[in-house]
Formats: C-alpha cells, structure tokens, sequence
C-alpha cells in the first residue's frame, strides 16, 4: 500500500528547502564582495548574485595612453567578481537547501 504519511513529510521538507532558499537568495543580494585588481588601480563591488554595485577606477588609467591597460584591468576584475560571486551563490545554496554539495546545484535550480 501506498504511504501518503512520506509524501506529507517530503512536501513539507521541500517547502522548508524553498523558504531557505528564498531566505539565502534575499541575503545574496545584501552581501558585498569587493575585488581589487592591479594593485587596487581598479576595484569592483558586487553583490552575491553578480551584480555590480560599485566601480571605482583610478585617475591615472582614465588617460588614453592607458586604455588597453584599463581595458585589461576591467576584464580581469569583472572574472574576478564574477567568480567569486558564484562560489558565494553556491555556498549559501548548498547550507540552503541542505543538500549535499556533490549533487551541484541541480542543473540551475538553485
């Protein structure tokens, strides 16, 4: 026979699994990652869903003779940010969703 006892009990976990997330989602958004690059020449704050919140530059790269380097710095801090905002974003999802981290974070779901 069939036990709906388990199927309540495993809705009722999922629920619990989608208010943390929503709850480690929220808190993503509050945390800021700053990157410096180039000897802190260029730095970059982001979020902990990769948004970027602040740039600040430094006035010597601002002249032309400077672009490419300017260019290279802002690449570079952008990957940065970037990538360390989505091992922020995995972390607080991991802890959310109480799965183990070997399962990723299901194909996008999280």
């Amino acid at each position: 026979m069939f036990n709906f006892g388990n199927i309540a009990e495993m809705m009722k976990q999922f629920k619990n699994i989608q208010e943390n997330v929503k709850k480690a989602q929220e808190e993503l958004r509050n945390e800021k990652i700053l990157v410096e690059v180039g000897g802190g020449m260029i730095k970059i704050t982001v979020n902990g869903m990769g948004e970027v919140l602040d740039l600040d530059i430094d006035e010597s790269l601002l002249k032309p003779e400077n672009k490419e380097m300017l260019t290279d710095l802002l690449i570079s801090a952008m990957n940065e940010a970037q990538a360390r905002s989505k091992e922020v974003m995995a972390e607080k999802m991991q802890e959310a969703s109480g799965l183990p981290s070997n399962l990723g974070n299901l194909g996008g779901l999280f």
